[in-house]
């Protein structure tokens, strides 16, 4: 994995209009990425960038051992003080990506000297 930038613009829009049927219907009562211009996923992943610099929520690009693009893994620390993060992702639509071992790999990973004490909330499968 690595940190999603502005770098990732072509790739990262590529992937969220190829997915938009999966990533609706994995999640329920929202509409994105309806209507989402290339403009608007620059913004966005600027957004996504500055706030892993100031260290206060944290976005990666999924890729395989060649590079390839699979989705994005995010972690959202509680703004209400809460000692947890909501962690969420979504896949590029046919590129192979398993819920089942990217939470293992979440699990053991969140679990590690890296990362603070926290309720780690992954999404439901």
């Amino acid at each position: 994995m690595q940190a999603l930038t502005i770098a990732d613009l072509d790739r990262d829009y590529d992937a969220i209009m190829a997915s938009a049927d999966d990533i609706r219907a994995a999640n329920p009562g929202s509409r994105w990425p309806d209507g989402l211009t290339k403009d608007d996923n620059l913004i966005d992943l600027a957004w996504h960038q500055r706030e892993f610099r100031a260290r206060r929520s944290f976005s990666w690009v999924i890729e395989n051992a060649s590079g390839d693009y699979l989705g994005c893994l995010y972690v959202y620390p509680s703004i209400s003080g809460e000692a947890a993060a909501r962690v969420a992702w979504w896949w590029h639509t046919g590129h192979g990506g398993s819920d089942a071992e990217l939470r293992v790999l979440l699990t053991n990973w969140l679990s590690g000297a890296d990362w603070p004490r926290l309720d780690y909330r992954l999404q439901e499968p």
